[in-house]
């Protein structure tokens, strides 16, 4: 779970703290994040995004085979290239997408953590071209400390993280082959899956397996304007990635066969005009290809429907299940505005009823104002706002009053404005609107 984040010069961010702890210091389980529009909501979303794009930079040899595996002859050039772009996505890029506009200062990103009940701290450091700065602490043996550090002029590998001399030796090699152009994790995880986790056993430390697994399980859904969403997944085996359809090896046709159940125990709770769901399955080359329907009563008959029919809403929220679903597996998700096309009353009672049983993390982006009238504690909700001297902020609403009564309407209070981060009231001249046209 994440503790905190420290981000300087990402986006529209120029110097801000993302506290997310609790009174005791232990992080939440759940953040919800208020504002209004335009003030950064889903740029805060998007640095998890980044973190997890950063290790996925040498995986190359992946996406090709994805490619292959998608028949490329069928691949028109323009198909190919922005098939690439979309599923990759080098250091320069990442800085160029994320880095403040006209900002001549480095990229900062720092991220507090806390995996198995010890803390962690890790920072990257960008100029526009590169990374400069790279930096993990976390448990050596018994005790925190530094597992490595990096930057041009010097390296540092702690031999209580990595135990053997030679995997040393061969680290430094790429270490200065890549580094800068590629993080170190990313350079560690590639290494891995290159020669096999027999090799690297007994080399490495199981802490820094364990902040890899962490950080490599991070699953993310941004909004990003007209472009639609992006994220990342970091699934156990056992999910699928689409719900809605997709291809699956026959030989795991169990797990299609489990989604199946859930699905349809799902929906059938969520909305009560489906009175089924179920998978149409066709063999293609030894996978199978499966799309989803429902049936729903409509007009005294139940009719069969095919899942890509349903409203935006519906489709989103299958789409985000298996985001909520990681985080009460113990993982964290960020979901960035769950609300959109979706009632706020469902709204309501998907997160209420998730946050009982979240076991990892979750934070997300909303404008849902009816989740804080819900038995969501007052320390979830989270507010960006924009100061005077034009920096941002982000902070519990208890930072404003810490001894909220559970009665209080926090919802009537945020729209009248006692914690900020709402629009201001305008009026807009339509006819003089028309008049300029």
């Amino acid at each position: 779970m994440f503790e905190y984040i420290k981000l300087k010069n990402f986006k529209s961010f120029g110097d801000i703290t993302f506290d997310l702890t609790d009174k005791n210091g232990n992080p939440k389980k759940l953040v919800l994040i208020y504002g209004e529009n335009g003030i950064g909501k889903s740029n805060l979303a998007s640095v998890f995004y980044m973190l997890s794009e950063t290790l996925r930079t040498m995986d190359v040899r992946d996406i090709l085979e994805n490619i292959l595996e998608k028949s490329p002859d069928k691949f028109s050039n323009e198909r190919f290239m922005s098939f690439f772009k979309n599923n990759f996505k080098d250091i320069e890029t990442l800085i160029k997408e994320n880095k403040m506009a006209e900002s001549e200062e480095n990229l900062y990103l720092e991220f507090g953590f806390k995996i198995n009940g010890k803390n962690g701290k890790y920072i990257l450091e960008m100029n526009d071209e590169e990374i400069i700065y790279e930096r993990l602490d976390y448990v050596l043996l018994k005790n925190r400390g530094i597992c490595f550090e990096i930057t041009k002029e010097k390296i540092f590998m702690s031999e209580k993280i990595f135990t053997d001399k030679y995997l040393i030796d061969d680290l430094y090699i790429l270490i200065n082959k890549f580094w800068g152009k590629h993080s170190f994790l990313a350079i560690i995880d590639h290494d891995i899956s290159d020669k096999s986790k027999k090799y690297y056993k007994n080399k490495i430390s199981k802490n820094l397996i364990r902040v890899l697994s962490f950080f490599y399980n991070i699953s993310c859904s941004i909004k990003v304007g007209n472009n639609g969403d992006i994220g990342v997944l970091g699934l156990p085996t056992n999910y699928l990635e689409n719900y809605a359809h997709g291809k699956i090896k026959q030989e795991n046709e169990e797990i299609l066969d489990k989604t199946e159940k859930m699905i349809n125990l799902f929906l059938t709770t969520a909305y009560k005009d489906i009175k089924s769901a179920y998978y149409k399955r066709k063999v293609v080359d030894d996978k199978i290809e499966y799309n989803l329907f429902v049936k729903k009563e409509i007009y005294n008959k139940l009719r069969t429907i095919d899942f890509n029919l349903e409203s935006t809403g519906t489709q989103s929220i299958i789409k985000l299940l298996p985001f909520m679903l990681i985080t009460v597996e113990g993982s964290t998700a960020i979901i960035d505005e769950l609300d959109t096309g979706i009632h706020e009353l469902l709204v309501k009672s998907l997160v209420t009823s998730l946050y009982n049983n979240i076991k990892g993390q979750l934070i997300m982006t909303t404008h849902n104002t009816l989740l804080m009238e819900s038995d969501i504690p007052k320390e979830s909700i989270y507010v960006i706002n924009e100061k005077s001297s034009s920096t941002k902020e982000i902070a519990c609403i208890l930072k404003y009053d810490n001894k909220i009564h559970a009665n209080t309407n926090i919802r009537k209070q945020y729209i009248q404005g006692k914690y900020e981060g709402i629009p201001e009231e305008v009026k807009i001249d339509f006819d003089r609107l028309i008049e300029l046209i």
